[in-house]
């Protein structure tokens, strides 16, 4: 359930938990229980942590556009995604071999 900021014209604004078909209707005040009209206002983005917001902007973009990674970038550039296809067997489980 979403959170709307409502009008009550004796009170003032007043936040209310309202389901989704509810929002367009009017939402009774808490302190006087007159009908408060819902009034549109922007979201608390700026609130948010900025890495979190980094993070969600970056998952919004790569959801309609995911970027493209090309096999010149795989060919031993040195990130940490190159080198899982490069590891060469380890030293300390040679004895393991002909077992």
């Amino acid at each position: 359930m979403p959170l709307y900021n409502y009008l009550c014209s004796d009170c003032g604004p007043f936040d209310a938990w309202r389901a989704m078909a509810e929002a367009a209707h009017d939402c009774a005040c808490p302190s006087c229980l007159k009908p408060g009209r819902r009034v549109v206002s922007t979201p608390h983005i700026n609130s948010m942590n900025a890495s979190l917001r980094r993070a969600l902007a970056r998952s919004e973009q790569s959801s309609s556009e995911p970027r493209i990674v090309k096999k010149a970038h795989l060919a031993g550039c040195g990130c940490a995604l190159c080198k899982t296809g490069n590891r060469r067997p380890s030293v300390r489980h040679r004895w393991m071999i002909g077992h």
